[in-house]
């Protein structure tokens, strides 16, 4: 590309983006994850347990809910992942992403009319 080119392309923000892993096994591990109802509220905070990735089965808990139902597309940037938990009395669907070393997800509930925007970082070990 002409510099000139090359200048208005890095100022639209449509340079290269970095490398990005797409491999699933990233995903294992412990996360905290932050479900504050609002933007403003006090961080509220819960894990997120995936203790094994095979193909597209995930298994884990998440909110203290067993993981079922689950798929994985690595197709786009970073590692897409969906699945459904219950708390008993409700269905909870899951669906987020890990790209650059932070999962962000959303969590939409029919049965309780919730769509919870959220977003989770690996818990400290120690």
């Amino acid at each position: 590309m002409k510099p000139l080119v090359l200048l208005a392309v890095a100022a639209l923000g449509l340079a290269a983006a970095p490398a990005v892993s797409s491999d699933p096994q990233d995903l294992v591990g412990t996360w905290t994850v932050d479900l504050r109802p609002t933007p403003d509220a006090p961080a509220y905070l819960q894990p997120f347990v995936v203790s094994a990735v095979d193909e597209d089965v995930i298994s884990g808990t998440f909110y203290g809910s067993t993981i079922q139902n689950t798929q994985i597309n690595t197709d786009w940037d970073g590692v897409h992942f969906a699945f459904e938990t219950s708390d008993g009395g409700s269905r909870y669907v899951t669906v987020g992403r890990l790209m650059d070393g932070v999962l962000e997800g959303r969590t939409y509930s029919p049965d309780r009319g919730l769509l919870q925007p959220w977003r989770a970082i690996r818990a400290e070990t120690g």
